[in-house]
């Protein structure tokens, strides 16, 4: 579970921070938005997969409500992310609409919120794991 969560939030983290970024500063807007909008489904569909699979694993195993909050919580974003938030900004993008800049800003936030509760489940199961080794 802390490999395929860990995997994911290192490539959400890549992707966010250095890819992006770097997509719109050497390329003209509208193709980095382009190059950008091409990879968020296979993102959004490997982060669904980790956390989807980590929480199956930590209901099977009865791990913390704590954790199981965490991922089910995670599994929601993405879920909203992948299958709403993402159709209804490119619908709104290749309208032009106005109401695209908000969407997108929404997107960035869940986005953030998925690697944030990733990152604190990665953490809670590192020092779990360290706990029960002592």
């Amino acid at each position: 579970m802390i490999f395929l969560l860990s995997f994911y939030f290192g490539l959400g983290t890549f992707f966010s921070f250095i890819v992006a970024p770097e997509l719109f500063r050497t390329l003209e807007r509208s193709a980095a938005g382009d190059i950008v909008e091409k990879v968020f489904p296979l993102y959004f569909g490997v982060g669904l997969g980790a956390v989807g699979i980590s929480l199956l694993i930590g209901i099977t195993s009865r791990m913390s409500r704590f954790l199981l909050t965490l991922l089910a919580t995670n599994l929601i974003v993405l879920l909203a992310l992948e299958f709403y938030v993402l159709p209804q900004a490119h619908s709104m993008k290749v309208a032009g609409s106005p109401e695209f800049v908000k969407m997108h800003l929404i997107s960035v936030i869940m986005s953030t919120v998925s690697l944030f509760l990733t990152f604190g489940a990665v953490v809670y199961l590192i020092v779990r794991t360290k706990d029960v080794g002592s």
